[in-house]
């Protein structure tokens, strides 16, 4: 493939200790170094800049190349190096197949026979170089809004390295500590899970020194079975920092998690009540016409009134655990509250995001879906001020396993007390929904145009709709043709 001298690098090499650097040479104990003699490319990278998409490649970064179902990294070595990248990890069946072929001048491979346990093993070599805070948020629902609220009271005295949209997963989290950077004073990582296993395997690769989980709920029943399962899986990353002497986050209101953090040395407790055993907690919960939250956030150290731009009442528990955090770290509930109150969802952040449309109000709640989500989402409905009708627009729950029909049927029966007056089902199993919701239910569809052409038919001015359904249903696509459909006939 490439012409010229070249040579393998192997052994175990020294250890790099110097913060920010990523040093090639303490990859040898896991792999192969292959760089041409005499013009290797730098073995001493200060703030790495890591990919896994060709197309992010910049000029001396490291192409991490993954085979994937639809797509193999592999194909894209000559690209990346053609784009400016100086290390390309390959692994060993494709460097072998390829006849062991020599890098160009100035680049190299790492060859691994794992290129995802090389990945997390690069970013634990680089994550060790740093010694800071590294606060782990897992969790069955409101894992994201509660990073970014986390990250944003933290942002008000420190530089925050954060994960990314929902970088959480066995390649989101490496991919999230090679961001980190020198003058990072404080690291947010997600961390998400759907089998059980799994969060001792992140909780390694990250190392964090405190972990905080939001609720133990009704999330991937296909593969944890049954909320005993979904806590035996969650609560590893108490395990972790127990082990490691370092602080949990104890959400008082959950039994489940309140149960497995007894005990565990220096953890604060937070809830939406007041405690003795509550650091932060909340009251006067209400709802702004606006529909953004607001609410009295109390400590140990005072209150103070908070608004969120945010809508959904329990989103008010996510919003305590931040303050909690903060306090933690010293933060007045002055420089809370900024941190808060200056969040505002990202456009396309799909949870609960506000949307109006030529008088009309909707909820778009696209991103993902289990019962319990789907509850806090219709109770969000049912709270948002309105004129006019509410309306729920629900897809299927997927990955619900054995428990699926049971978990629709309890949401519809759920709607049937509550004070939706339209709801319109799209799928397969979210028919048992409708089934549930006589009162309610005005139609259930398994094509999106029919489902546009309803809405557009029934929905008016000063009503407030909900769309929710799982990833896989892709109800964003509704919502978007929808609001572009009332814009053409304005």
């Amino acid at each position: 493939m490439y012409a010229g001298k070249w040579c393998r690098i192997s052994g175990e090499g020294e250890r790099s200790q110097v913060k920010g650097v990523l040093s090639i040479n303490d990859f040898k104990g896991f792999g192969e170094v292959v760089a041409p003699l005499g013009d290797s490319p730098p073995l001493e990278i200060v703030e790495p800049k890591v990919v896994i998409d060709s197309r992010e490649i910049t000029e001396a970064g490291i192409f991490i190349a993954l085979k994937g179902e639809r797509t193999d990294g592999h194909s894209y070595i000559q690209t990346v190096f053609d784009n400016g990248a100086s290390w390309a990890m390959v692994s060993r069946e494709w460097y072998d197949a390829e006849g062991a072929p020599q890098p160009p001048p100035g680049k190299g491979f790492l060859v691994t026979s794992d290129t995802v346990a090389g990945l997390q093993r690069l970013s634990t070599m680089y994550r060790n170089t740093f010694s800071l805070p590294v606060v782990a948020i897992g969790g069955s629902n409101g894992k994201t809004t509660t990073k970014e609220m986390v990250a944003s009271v933290l942002g008000t005295g420190f530089k925050v390295t954060v994960s990314k949209g929902n970088r959480n997963n066995h390649l989101g989290v490496p991919l999230t500590l090679l961001q980190l950077r020198r003058d990072t004073g404080i690291a947010v990582i997600e961390v998400g899970i759907n089998h059980p296993g799994e969060m001792a395997l992140l909780a390694g690769i990250a190392r964090p020194t405190h972990v905080l989980l939001t609720n133990i709920g009704h999330e991937h029943l296909e593969f944890l079975l049954d909320l005993d399962g979904v806590a035996a899986a969650e609560t590893p990353l108490y395990d972790y920092v127990h082990r490691k002497g370092g602080i949990a986050f104890i959400n008082n209101d959950d039994l489940r998690l309140r149960d497995a953090g007894a005990g565990l040395a220096g953890s604060l407790s937070y809830g939406t009540s007041e405690s003795p055993a509550n650091t932060c907690w909340a009251r006067e919960i209400s709802v702004e016409q606006d529909g953004r939250l607001s609410f009295l956030l109390c400590s140990v150290i005072g209150s103070e009134k908070i608004i969120l731009n945010f809508t959904g009442k329990h989103n008010v528990i996510n919003a305590v655990a931040a303050a909690t955090v903060g306090t933690h770290y010293g933060f007045s509930l002055y420089q809370i509250r900024e941190g808060l109150e200056r969040l505002i969802p990202a456009p396309g952040w799909k949870r609960l995001e506000v949307v109006d449309s030529f008088g009309l109000r909707i909820l778009n709640d696209t991103y993902n879906a289990n019962s319990d989500s789907m509850r806090q989402a219709i109770e969000a409905l049912c709270d948002m001020p309105c004129r006019g009708k509410r309306v729920a627009v629900l897809g299927d729950m997927l990955e619900l396993g054995a428990a699926t029909d049971v978990e629709h049927e309890t949401v519809g029966r759920y709607i049937q007390q509550r004070p939706v007056d339209l709801l319109l089902t799209f799928g397969d199993k979210a028919r048992l929904i409708g089934r549930e919701a006589p009162g309610a239910c005005r139609g259930h569809f398994e094509s999106r145009e029919q489902l546009l052409a309803q809405l557009v038919a029934r929905l008016h001015e000063d009503d407030v709709v909900l769309f929710k359904g799982s990833r896989g249903m892709k109800l964003e696509q509704v919502v978007d043709s929808f609001i572009t459909a009332r814009t053409i006939t304005r």
